[in-house]
């Protein structure tokens, strides 16, 4: 599809996603600080915190716990319990039952620490090579022989396809916990000027299963269309930069979308649930 590009005098807000207005609030990074008593205020501290959830679960054992252990010991409900031959008052019981839920716990937190580091970095690395290559193809525009007019053309669509293709991997990678891709907090991103764009490539773009792929084709395109028209007069080698970072930041984002579809084995999960 044929991208036609028109200069906009102001940055107007356009978003890739449904076209109903944003009701949500995005989510951000949690925040805290661990310098000189702060950390008694973290302790207390509501937002992000695993307590609230873990007291569903361990507050309702605790109960049983406390309840089973009065019938035993002080109401003489159970006697199974006192008898020396019980499985119960064995300890190795308890110990190997305790080793293995330690072992289940510490390795599910184990690679959750290692699945947010790696997707960190992989979205970082994204937007870093996407960021590199509009960067070098801005720069390689100063040996342009074209007419200037068209030579602004290219940087300005180019600035603004950068911009919605980082802004729609943003969207892909986020779990919005549903199926609903327009529920994504970063498909409703403010893009730089996305509006100057025609509206039939708009309505492609919220209308595509493949928004990243798509926006990853038009760059290609427009960088190539721009090389026998004199915008892009350099060398070939050095030319074949910028599309090895834009590949590199396919990868990246491919890499991202990995943790994001793929979920904790299910299994484990149960396992590691029922044990709790």
């Amino acid at each position: 599809q044929q991208l036609v590009f028109t200069a906009s005098r102001s940055i107007r807000p356009c978003n890739l996603g449904a076209r109903r207005p944003c009701g949500r609030i995005a989510r951000q990074m949690i925040l805290y600080e661990s310098t000189g008593f702060k950390f008694l205020c973290n302790l207390l501290r509501i937002h992000g915190s695993v307590f609230p959830k873990a007291l569903v679960t361990s507050l309702p054992c605790a109960a049983f716990t406390g309840c089973l252990a009065y019938a035993c010991h002080d109401l003489k409900r159970i006697n199974n319990f006192e008898e020396e031959t019980a499985v119960m008052r064995n300890n190795a019981v308890w110990g190997g039952f305790t080793f293995l839920v330690g072992f289940l716990v510490v390795f599910r937190t184990s690679q959750a620490y290692s699945r947010f580091w790696e997707g960190c970095t992989s979205v970082h690395k994204m937007g870093a090579e996407w960021f590199d290559s509009c960067a070098a193809l801005m720069a390689f525009t100063k040996a342009s022989v074209a007419p200037r007019e068209k030579t602004l053309n290219f940087q300005n669509l180019l600035v603004r396809l950068f911009s919605m293709l980082h802004a729609a991997a943003l969207g892909e990678i986020e779990d919005c916990g549903h199926n609903d891709e327009n529920a994504a907090d970063a498909f409703r991103l403010e893009l730089i000027d996305a509006s100057a764009l025609d509206d039939d490539c708009l309505s492609t773009v919220q209308d595509s299963n493949a928004k990243v792929e798509l926006i990853f084709q038009w760059i290609q395109q427009l960088i190539v269309e721009n090389i026998s028209t004199g915008v892009l007069a350099i060398p070939p080698p050095i030319l074949t930069r910028a599309y090895q970072e834009i590949a590199a930041g396919m990868i990246h984002f491919h890499e991202a979308m990995k943790i994001s579809n793929i979920p904790f084995p299910f299994p484990y999960a149960q396992t590691c649930d029922c044990l709790l």
